[in-house]
């Protein structure tokens, strides 16, 4: 039988400013998977959201009586979760879908900062609350799949607070609880990937960014003070979500996960071993990797037991407080677990030891990711086919050590037309005490060069500490 390979970015291990070090998966596929209904796109539809925002605002001064305007008061970030519903409506003409839709989102994203340093000491809040948009919709029937684009009108509402300290200027009231909200319009654009897997039922991954005016925020005080503050502000959102369509259903599709056959036999690939390595650059890093997943007893097409040893490391920069500060890390993992394997799956749940080593130079005493720290982690990752056409990959890992995590996803098409060589877009999320960083890009995955696979990614990244910029990852692996 034959199997097919991803080695995935990043196993979660810490790194200060951009970006985890790397670690790879077993993917395996043991038969040609099954095909899927394609349904038709037209009608009306409903849908519930749950992902992650970040919130970029700048807090400028434009009160006369606190002096300096113009000046920058602060520049928080929040993030936090997102949970969201939306209405619309698809056309669809051959192989183009036309369509609109409306969402609301609740945030959980907060953050709590210093600000407002010419009257310090002083601590603010802010809360992007909810966000709303009514946007068009383009998008392209590739197979079962849809790959669309979006845009439109979008707004905000937030909430923050102010409070000076007991030894902050008289000015600034010390100790008096100041409050503003604000809803504020703006406009949005994004895009991502929509999959039917049963009849009228569809799952979707999607990336959004919202630009919102420069509003002027009067903030009021418990004790009838008052002052306002310019806010300039820009949101990004990964989500993913369930539409259910009302349009006439699709013929319903085959099972999307199918059972292996019991009998070993010669149906296996023999191998028992899955090599891997990679090398990932980003803004201000660079990172190796490179490890093992082990069947032990059976070979690696077969359900059983397995090991996972890793083991990466590089280096990076960042900068604080004027200082530019480099770093060293070091991580190793050895895990076991279980994989079950399938005529069109394969998912792996693992656990064990991890170590991390970071040594920054100089000393950063605001950065709790410093020195060796070992931890417990798991790990889970799932490949599958749902057509002959289409591949999807997700992987998490959690390590208490740094209290590191790590999220992938990624969707594929053949563009091939039947030698397994999938394109298509990803999203990752990780981070840990001191940094977090979110990626929206694309993947071309399973070239093969004799026994060799081969995958290549890059994109967007933005990251809490070295802020925006690029990736690229290339990973090799092969069987023994």
């Amino acid at each position: 039988m034959r199997r097919r390979l991803f080695c995935l970015t990043m196993s979660g291990v810490v790194q200060i400013a951009a970006i985890t070090g790397a670690a790879a998966a077993d993917m395996v596929v043991k038969a040609p998977p099954l095909p899927a209904a394609v349904a038709s796109w037209t009608g009306g539809f409903v849908g519930v959201s749950v992902g992650a925002g970040f919130s970029q605002k700048t807090f400028i001064n434009n009160f006369a009586p606190f002096g300096d305007v113009g000046g920058t008061d602060a520049t928080p970030n929040p993030e936090g979760w997102l949970g969201g519903l939306r209405v619309g409506y698809n056309y669809q003409l051959n192989w183009l879908v036309l369509g609109v839709e409306g969402d609301f989102s609740w945030s959980g994203a907060h953050t709590t900062f210093s600000c407002f340093p010419l009257l310090a000491p002083q601590t603010c809040s802010a809360a992007p609350e909810w966000t709303a948009a009514l946007a068009g919709r383009i998008g392209v029937v590739v197979g079962p799949a849809l790959l669309y684009a979006k845009g439109g009108p979008a707004w905000a509402h937030d909430t923050y607070t102010d409070i000076a300290g007991a030894t902050a200027p008289i000015i600034a009231n010390p100790g008096v609880l100041f409050v503003g909200h604000e809803t504020t319009p703006g406009w949005t654009v994004g895009g991502g990937i929509e999959y039917p897997f049963l009849p009228n039922w569809a799952v979707r991954l999607e990336y959004d960014y919202m630009n919102f005016q420069d509003q002027s925020v009067g903030f009021n005080g418990v004790n009838g003070g008052f002052f306002t503050e310019l806010i300039k502000q820009n949101m990004q959102m990964v989500t993913v979500g369930v539409d259910y369509a009302f349009g006439a259903p699709a013929v319903a599709p085959v099972p999307y996960l199918t059972k292996a056959p019991t009998s070993t036999g010669d149906s296996g690939s023999g191998a028992h071993i899955t090599a891997f390595s990679g090398l990932d650059v980003s803004r201000l890093s660079l990172d190796a990797w490179g490890g093992a997943l082990i069947a032990p007893w059976q070979d690696i097409d077969t359900s059983g037991a397995r090991v996972w040893i890793f083991a990466g490391g590089g280096g990076y920069k960042y900068y604080s407080a004027g200082t530019a500060f480099r770093g060293i890390y070091e991580s190793g993992d050895i895990l076991a677990g279980y994989g079950f394997e399938g005529d069109n799956y394969s998912i792996n749940l693992l656990g064990g030891l991890n170590a991390i080593n970071d040594m920054v130079t100089p000393y950063d005493p605001d950065n709790p990711v410093q020195g060796t720290e070992g931890g417990f982690k798991v790990r889970a990752d799932a490949y599958t086919t749902p057509t002959p056409q289409t591949m999807t990959y997700g992987e998490a890992e959690y390590s208490t050590a740094f209290q590191t995590y790590y999220l992938n996803q990624k969707i594929g098409y053949d563009i091939t037309n039947g030698n397994d060589v999938y394109l298509g877009p990803q999203a990752t999320l990780f981070g840990d005490q001191r940094f977090h960083q979110w990626r929206i890009g694309a993947h071309l995955s399973n070239l093969q060069i004799d026994k060799v696979e081969i995958d290549i990614s890059a994109g967007y990244a933005d990251d809490s500490v070295v802020g925006r910029g690029a990736y690229s990852t290339v990973e090799v692996s092969r069987d023994f």
